[in-house]
């Protein structure tokens, strides 16, 4: 198609353009393009003493802003009511949950949140709840390659990591950056559950000094958390292969238990771990008629002092996950 374009001077082209927009004379379907020290800026009209010249140029694909915008031309309205517009991206690849009735437009449902986030390579869909003793999740393909290994950045952090082998949550992001910034110069940190090391790599970047054990029971997410160490060039954390009961603990200045199902599980090894005086960051589901009191109920008869609480997520209609910050008093 013919399309017109002021020829502009490089140095007045953003002036130029606000101009353009301001007076409903830019043309947005079309991409601005640069040749030598000429801007050219598509144009409905001519403008002041510029030159305009014709040229053969298509429009370029509308910038999406949601997936609920990419599909409002493939789902009916009571299709676009039940499909879950949240969804996790890790990387280049996203996790989304599609209702059984949607499963048919899945395919739709993929290459909509392609168009809509650019960075993605591959869209899966979750087959089933997190099982088994590694916390991993099932996943098929939707969209894109068929590789559900991806690198990750987070808080000026590197991790590689399989999302079909692995436990991890972009949404402990917050958690991972509060916790670095909570931690004192020197101390020395337990993290259990560690997964592919994302809280005790986020630590030991921000803390080259501090001294950290990492403890994590699939062998999958032990090889990663080992490479992740390795590619963000840290010398400060020690991996342990295991079940988090098959080891002693003892004078750690902070202990971090993000396994939210069964933390409770560990509560004993995690004071036993602390010094007096030290800090538990103790994750949980729990139902969120009363969610701290719920959480505070599991700890048991110990003793401690709750110095933070908060709210992670949202986890069910009736779950939230929040995390309690403990300090042991005895």
């Amino acid at each position: 198609m013919i399309m017109k374009f002021l020829k502009v001077p490089r140095q007045e082209a953003e002036k130029t353009r606000r101009e353009l927009m301001e007076a409903d004379i830019l043309s947005a379907e079309y991409a601005i393009f640069s040749e030598a020290d000429f801007v050219f800026i598509p144009v409905k009209d001519g403008w002041k003493d510029f030159e305009t010249v014709e040229m053969d140029a298509e429009k370029r694909e509308p910038q999406l802003r949601s997936l609920s915008e990419a599909l409002s031309g493939l789902l009916s309205e009571d299709e676009m009511e039940q499909l879950t517009t949240s969804f996790d991206i890790i990387g280049d690849v996203a996790i989304v949950e599609i209702p059984g009735s949607l499963q048919p437009k899945e395919k739709e449902i993929g290459d909509a949140l392609l168009k809509v986030h650019k960075n993605l390579r591959s869209v899966f869909k979750k087959l089933g709840a997190m099982e088994g003793e590694y916390r991993v999740r099932k996943l098929q393909l939707v969209a894109g390659e068929d590789n559900t290994e991806t690198a990750y950045r987070e808080h000026g952090c590197q991790m590689k990591l399989d999302v079909s082998k692995v436990y991890f949550s972009v949404r402990l992001s917050h958690e991972r950056g509060r916790i670095a910034e909570l931690v004192k110069s020197g101390e020395k940190i337990l993290a259990l559950f560690a997964g592919v090391g994302p809280f005790p790599i986020v630590i030991a970047k921000k803390h080259p000094d501090a001294k950290i054990t990492a403890v994590e029971l699939n062998p999958d997410a032990v090889g990663y958390m080992k490479e992740n160490i390795s590619l963000n060039r840290l010398d400060n954390i020690e991996v342990l292969e295991g079940d988090a009961k098959d080891f002693e603990y003892k004078d750690f200045d902070r202990v971090i238990m993000p396994l939210p199902k069964s933390s409770e599980q560990f509560i004993g090894r995690a004071f036993d771990a602390v010094k007096e005086g030290g800090t538990i960051h103790f994750y949980s589901i729990v139902g969120n008629d009363a969610p701290f009191e719920n959480a505070e109920k599991k700890i048991g008869e110990r003793k401690f002092e709750v110095t933070g609480k908060r709210i992670v997520r949202p986890y069910s209609h009736d779950m939230v996950q929040v995390v309690l910050d403990l300090r042991k008093t005895q």
